[in-house]
């Protein structure tokens, strides 16, 4: 089941990764990416509020990516990452920064339950040290360029 999640969700992000359109700026409020493809329900949970996920809509730093019981996700982040969450799945992320001309990298996302697939972008190649996934039970440093992680529970 994970094999096969983690080849569509892959397969899928690498096609949506050719259509960016993501800037790149630097103010806290800004959004650190935007969902990519949708299947099922999905949806953002932001400051309490729930908003269902659209093809576009904008991901910032707090926000918990949450999909139902047949759902999947895809998010593309500013520095070109990817991540694809299967169902069942919720994934908070915790910090997020990008600036490279100022030598400044932070990605912290946290794998509440369920299944996620990652494809690391910029920040994992200038600072491998600054992109950690954290699970329930486990704290992932990612040195390589892909990876599926699969969680049980909750927080």
């Amino acid at each position: 089941m994970i094999k096969r999640f983690f080849f569509w969700g892959m397969a899928i992000l690498l096609f949506a990764s050719s259509n960016l359109g993501i800037t790149h700026t630097s103010a806290a409020e800004s959004p650190v990416g935007s969902v990519k493809t949708i299947q099922d329900k999905a949806s953002i949970l932001r400051s309490g509020n729930l908003i269902p996920a659209q093809t576009g809509a904008m991901v910032y730093t707090g926000d918990i990516l949450q999909t139902d019981q047949t759902g999947s996700l895809g998010v593309i982040f500013r520095d070109d990452a990817l991540v694809s969450l299967g169902p069942n799945s919720q994934v908070k992320i915790d910090d997020f920064l990008f600036q490279p001309d100022q030598g400044k990298f932070s990605f912290l996302t946290r794998l509440i339950q369920g299944t996620a697939a990652f494809v690391s972008g910029q920040i994992a190649k200038l600072a491998p040290e600054s992109m950690l996934v954290q699970t329930p039970i486990a704290t992932i440093g990612v040195r390589g360029t892909h990876f599926a992680v699969q969680a049980e529970g909750g927080e």
